[in-house]
């Protein structure tokens, strides 16, 4: 299994703390390595919520959700260097992941 180590600023791992369900948030606290298909399972999820709640739309979600787009197009860039979009384009779809990977996030002050 392939680990990728990735250093984020506060803002970038304050947003990806809120974007991981509990227990991977805890991980990330931990400094433990996250499982890549939940990691970017979660990170899709989050940018999903409010459609799968009822409350919104897939436009109205990516026209406001820049910042984590960007953010997840960052996180994507570094497994699949020639293809960022990789998971954004599948907002809206069955979530797949053709590679097992891990990642390691450092926190940089």
């Amino acid at each position: 299994m392939q680990i990728y180590e990735v250093t984020l600023n506060g803002r970038q791992y304050a947003m990806l703390e809120k974007m991981l369900c509990t227990y991977r948030a805890s991980q990330l606290a931990a400094n433990q390595l996250i499982n890549g298909h939940e990691l970017f399972y979660d990170m899709m999820h989050d940018i999903c919520a409010p459609v799968t709640d009822g409350w919104c739309t897939y436009e109205i979600v990516l026209e406001e959700s820049h910042d984590k787009l960007d953010f997840l197009r960052f996180m994507t860039r570094q497994v699949f260097v020639d293809d960022e979009d990789y998971f954004v384009k599948q907002i809206g779809k069955s979530f797949h992941c053709r590679k097992d990977f891990s990642f390691k996030i450092d926190l940089k002050f």
